[in-house]
């Protein structure tokens, strides 16, 4: 089993591709500095917009015109830098400088059909890859041509807290390899634990059309 270690949003610098959220400006360009690069949700409360990047942290955004056009509720890709500041609200627990921010792809969860194995795809259980916020964020690497869009659905299983991810690639499996954002809003399918930790299984197929598990507490 792939056992997923949940991970706070931390710095990453590495290749982009068509299926990435856009960089606009680079993650380590010299001009700008090295900034912090995470996933999180966009909200807004009393005219405030802030970003949600996980269960304990919201952190207001103090250039909200970077945002203006992202509603709440968006899982985004960005890029950040934190700033010292005393004028943040006070359900708030720090301020940011966004550089860039990118909404991800949202995948479907479905329930109108019995899963299909779907097509070919790696989980990278990297940061990016994480269950937080009510959402199933996950990194994955696919053979793509970079012109076709891809489709990715989430099944949940007859066994409880069991999941299926089908990968539909509309034909396009013969590219080079390539990396990938996709989340799912899972807030409605994760059940009230409390404290107690509950293990959610994802199977799919691998890019060696291997049938894979992957854990996540």
């Amino acid at each position: 089993l792939g056992v997923l270690v949940l991970l706070s949003a931390c710095a990453k610098e590495g290749d982009y591709s068509p299926f990435f959220p856009e960089d606009p400006y680079g993650a380590s360009d010299p001009e700008r500095g090295t900034q912090d690069l995470a996933i999180g949700t966009v909200l807004s409360r009393d005219g405030v917009r802030y970003i949600r990047l996980d269960e304990k942290i919201r952190s207001q955004v103090m250039n909200p015109r970077e945002i203006a056009d992202i509603q709440d509720g968006t899982r985004v890709f960005l890029q950040y830098r934190y700033v010292v500041t005393s004028a943040i609200a006070d359900f708030c627990t720090d301020a940011i400088l966004v550089e860039w921010a990118s909404p991800l792809d949202m995948g479907e969860i479905r329930y109108d059909m019995q899963a299909r194995s779907g097509d070919p795809v790696d989980i990278l259980t990297d940061w990016i890859t994480c269950l937080e916020d009510g959402f199933l964020t996950l990194h994955y690497s696919i053979r793509a041509s970079g012109s076709v869009k891809h489709g990715f659905s989430l099944y949940p299983g007859v066994d409880p807290h069991t999941y299926r991810l089908v990968h539909d690639a509309n034909g396009d499996t013969k590219g080079s390899q390539t990396d990938g954002i996709v989340c799912f809003d899972v807030s409605a399918l994760l059940p009230e634990t409390g404290e107690e930790a509950v293990t959610l299984s994802l199977d799919y197929i691998n890019l060696n059309n291997t049938e894979k598990r992957l854990t996540v507490d």
